[in-house]
Parts: structure tokens; sequence; C-alpha cells
């Protein structure tokens, strides 16, 4: 069987996942992922970036991947090298640091059926066509398209594992913005408020708490911000189903 250096799948994952369940991992080639529908909040070497849908994302070689959060994401993702490609010179690829790029209308229609393309051609052995698509692709996309510099920031703040959940206020305090700007820009940038960031980041670390026995629950609500029990386990089993206890135990 032919091998290529590029890969293309669809992804397909419904649901929700916990970052902080996840492990960080390094492949060794480029590579990218575009979405049609969901979410995505991924750590590249101490990033953290999301992903909505219409947005194509651009990973360079040998940089940390860790996941925190993803919800229904479809669309596709795959992988490719170097001295695959037939032009090698394009300028996100002089980039160190991860790119996003946000299509719409129909430039979104236009990248998401030239996936699928590549994807026959993939099962096709078609490297002529793989490489033609990947480079119009690679020639779409601009270094430095990311999100805007609050809402970036921001999210750095809420899922730094050394650090417990704040609010919004002292998050503003700590960007210098106003508590009410710091909520609009987050809202516009990643149509989520900075409350629901704030309890995403909450929730996984009490999931990544509670798997220690060690840890009591009381201590487990106190380390991400909540330090009345009671409270905690109510926002636990709203977000869950689950008490504390009972996801604890496995139940």
């Amino acid at each position: 069987m032919m091998t290529h250096k590029l890969h293309i799948q669809v992804l397909d994952s419904t649901g929700n996942a916990e970052g902080y369940l996840m492990h960080p991992f390094k492949v060794a080639v480029y590579a990218f992922s575009y979405l049609t529908e969901g979410e995505v909040l991924v750590e590249v070497d101490g990033q953290n970036l999301l992903v909505s849908a219409g947005q194509f994302i651009l990973v360079p070689e040998n940089l940390p991947i860790l996941v925190r959060h993803f919800k229904d994401c479809k669309g596709f993702y795959g992988s490719f090298t170097l001295d695959f490609l037939k032009d090698a010179s394009y300028p996100v690829l002089r980039s160190d640091s991860p790119i996003i790029q946000s299509f719409w209308f129909d430039d979104a229609v236009f990248i998401g059926a030239l996936m699928k393309r590549m994807i026959t051609a993939h099962e096709d052995h078609d490297k002529a066509f793989m490489q033609s698509g990947i480079d119009l692709i690679l020639g779409q996309l601009r270094p430095k398209s990311s999100l805007a510099a609050v809402p970036e920031k921001f999210l750095q703040l809420v899922f730094d594992r050394e650090k417990m959940p704040l609010s919004v206020s002292e998050y503003a305090d700590m960007l210098h913005v106003t508590p009410n700007y710091l909520n609009k820009t987050v809202k516009l940038h990643t149509h989520r408020t900075a409350i629901d960031w704030i309890e995403i980041a909450r929730l996984n670390m009490a999931k990544q708490l509670l798997k220690d026995p060690s840890v009591p629950i009381v201590e487990v609500a106190s380390r991400v911000g909540l330090d009345d029990q009671s409270y905690f386990s109510r926002f636990f089993k709203k977000k869950t189903g689950l008490t504390p206890s009972q996801y604890r135990n496995g139940k």
C-alpha cells in the first residue's frame, strides 16, 4: 500500500470532555483541524486557544498539545509533513506558534467540501489532489490570526492548572478592564460568557481532584474556589447529575 505523508479524516465527537482528564501529546508533524460544528479549547505549548465552528487551526510540529474542553465537535482533522508539500514556502509554515483562521459563508462551505474531497483522495491514494488541496488551504491562512488579546489572556488565566478559578471581577482586575467589558469581549469572541468558562474550569479541576481519594471533598470545594461545601455539591450535581461522592465512587 502506498504511504502518504498527509493524513486526513472526519471528526465527529458529540458530547463533552474535561481536559483535565486528558494528557498532553506531541506529534512530529504539522497537525490541523477544521470545525464545521461545536467548539474545542486546546492548549498548545502552554497557550490556550478556542477553536469554534468555521475555524481552521494549524499546529506546528513537535509542540505539546492538550485538549482542555470540547463540545459536539464535527469537522475534519489530520496531519502532514513538509516534504509532502509541493510548496513549503508559505508564511504560516515559518510560524513557531499555532495559527487560527476563520472562514465564513461561501468560504466555509468551500473549505468543508475541499476537506471531504481530500478524504476521498486519501482513500484513493491520489497524492496529486491531496497536495493541491493542502496547498490551497495553506495559501488561505495568515500568520498571527488568533483570538483577541483580552479573551486569549482571560482563557490563559482561567485554565492555569496551578491556580484555582477566580471571579469575573478578579480576572477583570488582573486584565485591567471592567467586569462588564470582560464579559462582553469574551462573549463576542468565544460565544460563551466569562462565568461559563470559569465554571468549566472549576468543574474540570473538581473532577481531577475527586479522582484522588486522599483529598477530602471539603478540600476539593475550597481548592476550586467554593468554600461552602453544600454549595459546591449543588454546583457539581447540577453540572454532572451526580454528587461529588457519587462521582468519586464511580456511580
